[in-house]
């Protein structure tokens, strides 16, 4: 097995200022010349070559997050929350394991702007701030949605991605608030409720119901700590926000 490898911060930076240069790459990496990178190091960290196990499909692209998600995090599941915030790990992995995959999977539709191609290029070959991590880079929000999965159900975290993923504003209301997203004893709870009611009639996930309900947790986390109620109270209010914002859809 080799070792997982990361650029240097040079590199990035270098890499980063200079994504117009390999646009005609980055769009096509299958097809056009591979364009020198920069420099890397080696981490004491064992990991596969990633790309034996991840794919896309080219009619739907989406259609392979759950198995993705679960395959780079059981691969890489030796990192910590701290590695797996490192930008030139993420951005090595998707410039040199992965890039047919990130091409395939959010690069089919080259903008005819260059700057709007640069763009989406930054987006998910890169990975700024704690947003770009979990959120945008190809690889890493695998990593992070594979992670919040078995936080949320370690017997059957495929489950979990089911329903996460089955339409992006329910994915996008949850992860894009990392303080419940990244606390597990607050997921679990708010995992119970969405499983009651995707077993059930589904009214969480019709429309705005279920961003809704995020905000209204969102609102209510804001003056009390979720993370810090009894089982008990957290279910209720929980309950009480499930309410609201299905009466407000």
């Amino acid at each position: 097995m080799t070792r997982l490898r990361y650029f240097t911060s040079e590199s990035v930076e270098f890499l980063r200022s200079t994504i117009s240069d390999r646009l005609d790459w980055y769009y096509e990496p299958d097809i056009k010349p591979l364009p020198w990178f920069g420099d890397s190091r080696e981490s004491k960290l064992a990991a596969p070559a990633l790309a034996n196990g991840i794919s896309a499909d080219a009619e739907k692209p989406h259609a392979t997050d759950v198995d993705n998600a679960l395959f780079v995090y059981e691969s890489l599941a030796n990192l910590t929350p701290h590695q797996a915030s490192i930008e030139r790990m993420w951005v090595y992995l998707s410039h040199c394991d992965c890039p047919k995959y990130v091409a395939m999977r959010w690069l089919k539709d080259r903008p005819k702007k260059t700057e709007d191609a640069v763009r989406k290029v930054h987006n998910h070959y890169f990975a700024t701030g704690n947003r770009g991590i979990i959120r945008d880079n190809a690889i890493s929000r695998l990593w992070w949605l594979g992670k919040i999965a078995f936080d949320a159900d370690p017997d059957d975290p495929r489950h979990f991605l089911t329903i996460l993923l089955h339409r992006q504003d329910v994915r996008s209301a949850l992860i894009e608030r990392p303080s419940v997203s990244l606390n597990p004893g607050v997921l679990r709870r708010i995992y119970a409720v969405m499983r009651e009611y995707w077993d059930g009639d589904r009214e969480l996930f019709k429309r705005d119901a279920f961003r809704n309900w995020m905000t209204g947790l969102n609102r209510r986390g804001g003056v009390v700590m979720l993370d810090a109620l009894p089982e008990d109270a957290l279910d209720e209010l929980l309950q009480e926000e499930v309410s609201t914002a299905i009466k407000n859809d």
